[in-house]
């Protein structure tokens, strides 16, 4: 059975995407922040949460990611999808606000990744999606 790791599985694209790959007869590691919330995900076949803030070190992230090999063997994808978007005028934004953008959309993609890159390269394969969208971007 091929196993999808899929960051910000909480809401939106990548619960959709969790569905999808579950309905598919993927292992599904849906992972978010705060697991113990979420009600309808664990009740599907094939997906498992785990909680991961792609803002934690780089230390943890990695340990995170090495618990979701030891528990499901491998990860053939990795979809990263947490991130999270900002609206307003620039001149007119927190900066705080934006660093928290920087940190989730791009450096928690990059830690995840970094941590997820031995294990596939250790099995000889693996594929990352990096997921964005208009609105996780910079403001509008």
């Amino acid at each position: 059975m091929k196993t999808v790791l899929i960051t910000g599985a909480s809401a939106g694209i990548g619960r959709a995407t969790a569905r999808l790959f579950a309905t598919k007869g993927w292992q599904v590691a849906a992972t978010m922040r705060k697991p113990e919330r979420e009600t309808e995900l664990a009740k599907v076949k094939n997906i498992r949460l785990y909680q991961l803030d792609v803002t934690e070190t780089e230390q943890q992230v990695a340990r995170r990611v090495d618990a979701i090999v030891d528990d499901l063997k491998h990860i053939d994808v990795l979809v990263n999808n947490a991130g999270i978007g900002v609206f307003g005028a620039f001149e007119s934004a927190d900066f705080e606000l934006i660093q928290q953008q920087i940190e989730t959309n791009v450096l928690g993609l990059m830690r995840v990744t970094k941590a997820t890159l031995p294990h596939m390269r250790a099995q000889g394969a693996g594929v990352i999606v990096n997921v964005s969208s208009a609105v996780g971007g910079p403001f509008l």
